[in-house]
């Protein structure tokens, strides 16, 4: 182990994301992350690129992509990492050309999504304002 390299237990990067050890367990079951190091005593211990792993994939969960869609994305991701032969680069290059549309998509989805919350917060403010007046001119005719 390089010493210079700081590691995590699982409770820490936890608390540090914002989610449950169970939940980064989870998704350890399922593929999407695995742990840097074991303990002797076998804790997970987790390096920064796990955690960057991790906080990309809290993203997509938070922009409605499905745990398969996620594997999907980091599987294609770590294939163009690790590829040594253009054909395996030309098929990373199609997968995640797929899934950048898709965040394109989701993207123009939340832009609206806001848009909406936006003129529903303004509706607000404008019933605010006229019942304000309305409390005026209560006020005034008493």
């Amino acid at each position: 182990m390089d010493a210079s390299k700081e590691l995590a237990q699982i409770g820490a990067v936890a608390e540090e994301l914002g989610v449950s050890p169970r939940t980064i367990k989870y998704y350890e079951e399922i593929g999407l992350v695995e742990p840097e190091e074991r303990t002797p005593g076998g804790f997970r211990l987790y390096g920064e690129g796990d955690i960057r792993r991790l906080t990309g994939i809290l993203k997509m969960k938070a922009m409605g992509f499905s745990l398969s869609a996620i594997r999907e994305l980091l599987s294609a991701r770590d294939e163009a990492r690790e590829a040594a032969k253009t054909t395996v680069l030309s098929t990373a290059i199609e997968r995640l050309s797929e899934r950048r549309g898709e965040v394109g998509t989701r993207i123009g989805k939340l832009e609206e999504d806001l848009e909406s919350a936006r003129s529903f917060e303004r509706e607000i403010a404008r019933d605010i304002e006229l019942c304000r007046k309305r409390m005026e001119e209560i006020e005034a005719d008493e």
